[in-house]
């Protein structure tokens, strides 16, 4: 390209109107909402101070600390649905890795060892996920359904039929994970954000991303232009079910608590803040700043309903018509451009 060639290009990016640039990217549509929604949660907060307590320092830490529940795991379900495929058993790692941790260490493990147990569930959960599904050209979504489940029952077995723990923790350690600073800001959502810094290196910085859109958008084009699509995606079901183990870990540490019952719908959760976010079902376009942005307005959502007293199913029924509504966006974006 000659150097008069890259002026013009540049002038003519600038030319693109801002609505423009928002309408394409894939977080944009969830950033309008994100900011609406602020903006209107805080205008009905000064103008209702006594009953919509939605400023108060309180309600902010507790909104920042839900947070990185379904959004660590969003991180990773979104790097795996950019690659191309699904992982409905993060609900069951995001359980029973951790479970796995505090079991080794009530039972005299460190604590170190104990954690890399838990890694290493999740790693040995993301292999058979990826060798299930890469190896037998089986759709990832029935694989990993099939896993949830297996996860699910064999953790309270292996286990001794144990189903919940009650550990304490290192103090240090406890607090590294969920102590508040400055007031109001949990640290688990400074994991969160240096998480989803980390996600956005690998998929911005670091040629893997790159593999990762190309094996999402098209895996034949991926091969002819030399990467290993197989290597790929078994990479980001491995790095899926270790953000998921973070969530669980993190979980484990703020209530002190290993349970073997998942939390319900988290895998839902999770790719309902994906889609949300702007990530396309069918792979290969997608921004972490969506995946944040999409945790944030589901979370925005459900401190509504509750500060406003409605019945909790308005939740389900929003996730749901959200899912429905970023199909129907994607797909529009995807056929226009």
């Amino acid at each position: 390209m000659t150097e008069t060639a890259k002026p013009d290009i540049q002038a003519r990016y600038r030319q693109i109107s801002l609505v423009d640039r928002i309408r394409t990217h894939p977080a944009g549509p969830v950033a309008v909402v994100f900011v609406v929604m602020l903006v209107l949660c805080t205008l009905y907060a000064l103008a209702n101070p006594t009953s919509f307590y939605f400023l108060t320092k309180g309600n902010t830490s507790l909104v920042l600390r839900a947070i990185p529940n379904f959004g660590i795991v969003a991180l990773g379900v979104g790097l795996l649905m950019i690659a191309g495929e699904f992982d409905l058993s993060v609900g069951s790692v995001y359980v029973a890795a951790p479970f796995g941790m505090a079991f080794a260490y009530a039972n005299g493990v460190p604590l170190a060892w104990a954690i890399l147990f838990a890694y290493s569930i999740a790693i040995c959960v993301g292999l058979v996920n990826a060798f299930l599904t890469l190896k037998f050209n089986i759709p990832s979504f029935i694989v990993t359904l099939g896993m949830l489940f297996i996860v699910r029952t064999s953790a309270p077995y292996l286990a001794g039929h144990t189903r919940s723990l009650v550990i304490k923790l290192p103090p240090d350690f406890k607090a590294a994970l969920t102590k508040n600073l400055w007031g109001f800001m949990p640290a688990q959502f400074l994991w969160f954000i240096g998480l989803a810094i980390v996600a956005y290196l690998i998929l911005n910085r670091h040629f893997l991303g790159n593999h990762f859109y190309a094996a999402g958008g098209d895996k034949r084009a991926a091969r002819f232009a030399g990467i290993n699509v197989a290597w790929t995606k078994t990479i980001a079901f491995v790095l899926c079910a270790m953000f998921a183990t973070t969530s669980g870990i993190l979980q484990v540490a703020r209530s002190s608590k290993a349970e073997t019952n998942p939390q319900l719908f988290i895998e839902l959760f999770a790719v309902a803040v994906c889609v949300m976010g702007g990530l396309s079902l069918f792979g290969g376009r997608g921004a972490v700043i969506g995946i944040v942005l999409g945790a944030a307005v589901l979370q925005l959502i459900q401190d509504v309903i509750i500060l406003a007293r409605l019945p909790g199913f308005y939740l389900d029924m929003f996730v749901g018509i959200a899912i429905v509504l970023g199909v129907v966006m994607n797909a529009a974006v995807q056929k226009r451009y």
